[in-house]
């Protein structure tokens, strides 16, 4: 059975191109990118469709026949895929932070004893920690390792030469960067 994509295809040409750079880096952009191309007639099938696009012949057919049954809005439909809900509550996460800021906690499992301890969250793991922390965005801070036998004073001398208001400071400003 030969079908006219051009013709089944209600949206224009230019309305799935504004909606393929809405979706970019979507899920969905490849079912709209196979839309506008079948309806520009760059592609005549959808078996010539598939390896443009990197997808089995099966899968751009389950599109659109979604697309032919409820339209474009059903092919855009992303799926949600809940998972097991976070045990990190907003006031825990907060709490977490702030003793983060405060220099309190330094690791993994400084974390996980803090969430344990102070906020009743269990974390079995410490991969479960880090996935939460990876999932806020939040990053364990710590210095610079030092050796022990580093002489802080000599340090803090060696340094004070790099401070712009050190003597000669404003002669070295710039020095190298060309």
């Amino acid at each position: 059975m030969w079908i006219n994509y051009q013709q089944a295809i209600t949206e224009t040409v230019e309305d799935l191109t504004a909606q393929e750079k809405q979706v970019r880096g979507r899920p969905t952009e490849s079912r709209v990118r196979m839309l506008r191309l079948l309806k520009s007639g760059q592609v005549p099938s959808l078996a010539q469709c598939a390896p443009l696009l990197g997808y089995s012949l099966t899968q751009l057919t389950r599109w659109w026949e979604r697309y032919h049954r409820h339209g474009l809005a059903a092919v855009l439909a992303e799926r949600d895929y809940p998972g097991m809900p976070s045990h990190l509550t907003p006031g825990a996460l907060a709490g977490l932070e702030a003793a983060m800021r405060a220099g309190r906690i330094a690791t993994l499992k400084d974390a996980q004893r803090y969430l344990r301890e102070e906020e009743g969250i269990t974390y079995r793991s410490l991969n479960g920690v880090w996935y939460q922390l990876h999932q806020h965005h939040i990053k364990l801070k710590t210095g610079r390792r030092q050796h022990r036998k580093a002489d802080k004073e000599d340090q803090a001398a060696f340094t004070a030469g790099f401070r712009d208001d050190a003597p000669g400071a404003a002669g070295r400003a710039g020095v190298g960067l060309r």
